[in-house]
């Protein structure tokens, strides 16, 4: 069996077939998967918020932004690897497809190792940088330090799992994740509520319940077709394969990295505004998690989408693929939005009492969300550009959008007048300006041009 035909370890051709019946297909187990990830976050923050109080959330929410910086580096690598993955499924070329696969996990290995020695070691440092109370920093370091100690299943996870979705496979996440949700949250029912160790019980829980996906998925990708399944020891660094995913995932994960960057410089500006503040703008992110979910399952489904027809070497199904993965962003945040709008405050009611930090979190959504629309279109044209291998003009408009212009903004207004809504109005600022940018590029063409995309198209031609 070819691999074009293959559906062992339930892989698919995205490269044939109607494509909204496809990415509907493909993207809505990957969506519920971000969901319920979302929903476990959510869930953990609530026994927290509820049980130790608005110290312990604000405790999560200033790690948050801090966690996001030091792992989304990382993710990018993940990135990387899923591209080169689905252009070689695309390219029906099994010798690639073993080499990145193996290649694949042993950078998710590495790239856990090294996250927990960063993580354990500079997070109280980096915690105080970034200005956290005195009375949330003890609380904040035992969250942080407990939770990088699982990052070696977590990135096993991620990796493997992004190198299922590259080749049509996005159900089994769903599976894997919801196992590890159910052993999260009654960990944390148990660490925190009945054991009361707090904020650090919370963190272990969450690295505790990664163990057992990491497991899944290895498992998984060791059943795929005899060419390309996973093979223990054969995992290995090939060169040439790694040199790739590095060339495309470091600016895919700095890109990452650099958003995650502004945000930690937002935080080190809202924790200037008192504990409720901080509480509620832990709870706006929350919630907000639930569409950014949203959208960037759609988003990375499209990478992979795109990845397969590139290696085809078909253009003009990518161009569709593209047009209907953003109708089906914006139709399912439009819905998600509404939802929130309407019922912010009993919602929010569901993390905690304390109503300073739900006029917080009710401030920032209305500020913020009206305009979501803007930043989903913005990680659609990213998920289509990333497929390409091209990620380092993306990174330059990040930089300069979602950095440059938000830091500016809110320095200016700051300045201006002393009113947290000064930071929350940077959001849809720099959104703008970042898709203006986007637009640009990539209406201009140049991100369809690079050398593995034209590989494809003259590999195609000379076989026609």
């Amino acid at each position: 069996m070819g691999i074009g035909a293959a559906r062992a370890g339930g892989v698919q051709d995205l490269t044939q077939g109607v494509i909204w019946r496809q990415l509907a297909a493909f993207a809505l187990p990957f969506l519920f998967s971000n969901l319920l990830q979302q929903f476990y976050t959510t869930a953990d923050a609530a026994i927290v918020g509820q049980a130790v109080g608005a110290g312990g959330l604000a405790a999560i929410g200033s790690c948050d932004r801090l966690i996001g910086l030091l792992i989304n580096f990382f993710l990018g690598v993940s990135t990387g690897a899923s591209i080169a993955v689905a252009q070689a499924f695309g390219r029906r070329s099994q010798q690639e497809l073993h080499r990145v696969v193996h290649t694949s996990v042993a950078l998710g290995i590495l790239s856990g190792l090294a996250l927990t020695v960063i993580g354990v070691a500079l997070s109280p440092t980096l915690l105080r940088m970034m200005d956290t109370p005195e009375d949330v920093f003890p609380l904040a370091v035992h969250y942080i330090q407990v939770y990088f100690l699982g990052m070696i299943p977590s990135m096993v996870y991620n990796m493997g799992s992004g190198i299922l979705r590259a080749m049509g496979n996005s159900q089994s996440a769903l599976y894997y994740l919801l196992t590890a949700g159910i052993i999260n949250i009654g960990l944390d029912l148990w660490f925190v509520v009945g054991l009361g160790w707090g904020t650090a019980g919370a963190a272990g829980a969450t690295a505790l319940s990664q163990l057992l996906p990491a497991i899944l998925v290895l498992r998984k990708l060791s059943q795929l077709e005899e060419g390309y399944r996973l093979q223990l020891r054969q995992i290995r660094l090939w060169r040439e394969e790694t040199a790739y995913i590095i060339r495309v995932g470091i600016p895919a994960g700095l890109r990452m990295v650099l958003i995650s960057f502004s945000n930690v410089i937002v935080q080190t500006k809202i924790n200037q505004f008192g504990l409720e503040a901080m509480a509620g703008v832990t709870l706006f992110f929350r919630l907000e998690g639930y569409l950014y979910m949203t959208v960037s399952a759609i988003s990375l489904a499209l990478t992979s989408f795109c990845g397969q027809n590139i290696g085809a070497g078909n253009l003009s199904r990518l161009r569709q693929g593209q047009r209907v993965a953003t109708g089906m962003a914006l139709g399912i945040s439009s819905l998600l939005i509404l939802l929130l709008l309407v019922f912010t405050v009993p919602i929010c009611s569901i993390f905690t009492r304390d109503p300073g930090a739900i006029y917080y979190a009710r401030l920032q959504i209305l500020y913020l969300l009206p305009l979501y629309f803007i930043f989903t279109l913005n990680e659609v044209i990213n998920g289509a550009v990333l497929s390409s291998g091209r990620s380092v003009t993306p990174m330059v408009i990040s930089l300069f959008g979602m950095c440059v212009a938000r830091l500016g903004f809110i320095y200016a207004g700051l300045w201006v007048v002393w009113d947290i809504r000064a930071i929350y109005l940077s959001f849809p600022f720099s959104w703008i300006v970042t898709h203006l940018l986007l637009q640009l590029y990539y209406h201009r063409g140049h991100w369809v041009q690079g050398q593995r995309l034209r590989d494809a198209i003259a590999g195609q031609s000379a076989g026609n």
